[in-house]
Parts: structure tokens; sequence; C-alpha cells
């Protein structure tokens, strides 16, 4: 077939001479038409939308914890909706209501429990810290008869902590503003987090619709296989470690209190929300040690019992890590993240670095994320181009 080229005069095509080509005529194009450049443009939003929700973290974290609840309890709204025809503002409603019941019986059951231990806490820390100073015959000075008499006045009075604060106004009114700002800042999280999710719960999956809408056909199955897989990923980290999280509390504070440490709800309570971070919660095992040996030293029960001191706590500690490892964890969180555990240290060390506790807590989803992106997207392109920048073999030579 003889080439042709359109002619601007006339309304048919003439034929090409032979040997010629048509040479690419350049269109009009825009930067963000350019693949790298679009590329570009794109990492660069994302990193600037993470600067600046970090740095706006206190306006966001509401809305970010509302919409992550709506992400979590979307699957339970969805079935209520088809199975049951219950309309999704009632089941949203019912999931507040039973939440707000569930956390105000935690507080008026659990509450005196956890004040009474920190109270008890604060009150023997001077005792500690005599006990510790006549062991290994370090000098205090008056630390700890100050800290005994802050103490004393934290029981009797707690407002008078804050009268030598108020001596000096500058420094009074700098202290009251960032009382008063944190004070807002958590009622303020505590009413907009339902109100949020109420919304964002609404019309979530709405908004899923809406997404998609701008999704290309051609790339619509894949792109549904990858957020799947995404989703099957951060849904079963979230949802499995708040359960793990919840049930290890709940072993840790009884198995302490077998135990005899003194303070096992409130350092249950601390281990078990840690475990949400992975190996974080390790950090429960030489503080129950620490605190069984303050709490012997104090009470001058005699010298250093290994059993008392190490071996229980640390027997302890084991017993709830092995129900976690090998019941809870395959039980509740069957979905793995498919990483091994020096990937997970190094992630949730970069993600702390980084983010701090939101960090810490966003690291292992995040690089899940960035895993399956790079399994489905990156790693094909680049084996792709390995094997086409591969030379050809030489003809063999006829003999």
């Amino acid at each position: 077939m003889t080439p042709v080229y359109p002619d601007p005069l006339m309304k048919e095509d003439v034929p090409l001479p032979p040997g010629e080509q048509i040479s690419p005529v350049p269109a009009d194009r825009h930067l963000w038409q350019i693949t790298p450049i679009r590329d570009i443009m794109w990492l660069g939003g994302i990193l600037f939308c993470l600067w600046f929700g970090y740095h706006l973290r206190g306006v966001f974290t509401p809305v970010i914890v509302a919409l992550l609840l709506a992400y979590l309890f979307s699957p339970l709204i969805k079935r209520a909706e088809d199975r049951w025809h219950i309309p999704r503002p009632v089941t949203i409603s019912g999931l507040l209501f039973v939440s707000a019941v569930v956390i105000l019986g935690l507080i008026t059951w659990l509450g005196p429990l956890l004040a009474e231990q920190v109270q008890s806490f604060a009150e023997r820390v001077p005792s500690y810290l005599q006990s510790i100073a006549q062991r290994y015959h370090v000098r205090l000075g008056d630390f700890s008869e100050h800290l005994s008499g802050l103490a004393t006045s934290l029981r009797d009075d707690p407002l008078s902590i804050l009268q030598p604060v108020f001596s000096g106004t500058g420094q009074a009114f700098g202290i009251l503003g960032t009382v008063i700002g944190t004070t807002t800042d958590v009622v303020l999280a505590f009413i907009l987090i339902p109100i949020y999710f109420f919304f964002f719960a609404w019309h979530f999956d709405g908004a899923l619709d809406q997404i998609k809408r701008y999704i290309p056909t051609t790339y619509r199955s894949r792109a549904r296989h990858i957020v799947r897989r995404m989703d099957d990923a951060v849904s079963g980290f979230f949802r499995g470690r708040l359960a793990i999280a919840l049930g290890s509390a709940v072993l840790y504070s009884l198995a302490w209190a077998f135990t005899g440490i003194r303070y096992w709800f409130l350092l249950g309570l601390i281990t078990g929300i840690l475990t949400i971070i992975p190996y974080a919660s390790l950090i429960g095992w030489p503080l129950a040690i620490a605190l069984k040996y303050l709490d012997v030293l104090s009470s001058n029960a005699g010298g250093f019992d290994l059993m008392t001191i190490v071996i229980w706590p640390s027997l302890a500690y084991l017993l709830v890590q092995f129900i976690e490892s090998w019941l809870l964890t395959p039980w509740i969180q069957s979905q793995s993240m498919d990483m091994n555990a020096v990937t997970v240290l190094i992630v949730v060390f970069v993600g702390g670095a980084l983010g701090g506790f939101y960090g810490l807590v966003l690291a292992i989803p995040i690089a899940a994320c960035l895993k399956i992106l790079a399994q489905e997207l990156l790693l094909p392109q680049l084996a792709r181009t390995a094997v086409l920048s591969e030379p050809l073999d030489e003809p063999r030579r006829g003999r």
C-alpha cells in the first residue's frame, strides 16, 4: 500500500513520494500530559498532602480517626443494609449508642480502679526512691522530701500544685493556655469524631462509587484487584490488632494480678495498648519486673527473691505472649502482612522517626500497601524492561 499524507488544500490524500517518510508534527501538549512530569507531580502532591496533614494533625486527627472507623465498620453497615434492609443512618446510630454505653460502663466500672492505682503509684514513688537510695547508697538530698510533699499535696488538695505556678503571671498564663488548649482539643475530638463518623459512614459506599467513575474502563479490573489486596491487608491489620490489643490487655492484667504486681491493671492496660504496635508490648516485661522489685524493696520483705521478682512476672508475660502469638493472632488476624520480622522492625523504626506515634501505628499498613503496589505495578514493568533490554543472540555462522 502506497503511503499517503493529508494535503490541506485538497479534499483527498496525496500519495507520498517513494523514499520519503512523514515527519511527525509536534502537538501542543501541557506539562501534565507528559508521563514523567505527571508522575513527579503526583508524587509531589502526595508528599505535600502528607506534610500538610502532619503539621495540622491537631485539626485532621478527628477526621482521620472518624474516616478509619467508617472504613472498619463499613462491611457491617453494608451487610445490615443488604441483608436486613436496615437504613444506614439507623445502623450507624445504633453503633454510636452501643459504643457510648460500653465506654461509659467501662469508665464507671474500671475508672475508679485505674485512678486508685495511678494515685497509689504517685504516693509510693518517694518511698521507692528512698529504698533505692538506701539499698545502693545513693544520696538524693532534699529531692525525696520535696517529692513526698508534692505527692501528699496532690492527694489532699490537687489544686495546690498550681499555686507556685500562678506566682508568676507570664508563666501562669503560658501553662494555663497550654492546659486549656489541650483540654479543648480532647473535648472537641470526643465531640467531632462521632459526628464525622456518622456522615463518613453514611456516604462511604457512595463516595467509593464516585471514585470508581473516574477510573478508565480498561484499568478497572486491574485497579479492583489491587484495591482488594490493599483492603484485605489494611482492614485485616487494624481490625485484628484492635481485637488482639483488647484481649491482650485483659490477659496481661489477669496474669500480673495473679503474680502479685500491685499495679496490675494499669500495667496490663498499657501493655495491651502497646500491642497495636508490633513488638512494642515487650516494654511491659521489664516494667513488670521493675515494679515488683520496687514493691518488694520498699516493703522490707527481705533480700532479692529471684522467683518472686523475675521468674513469676516473666512466666506471666511469656504465657500471654504464647496465647497472643499462637491463638489470638491466627484466629483473629488471619491476614498476614507478608513481611518478615526484620522488615517489620525497620518499618516501625522508620515510621516512628518520621511520624512519631502516628508513624508507629500507620507504618505497617502503609508499607503493606506500598509493597502491593510495587508487586502489581513496578516489578512487572522492571521485568519487561529487563527482558527488552537484553541483547539478541548473534546468528550462528555457517560452517
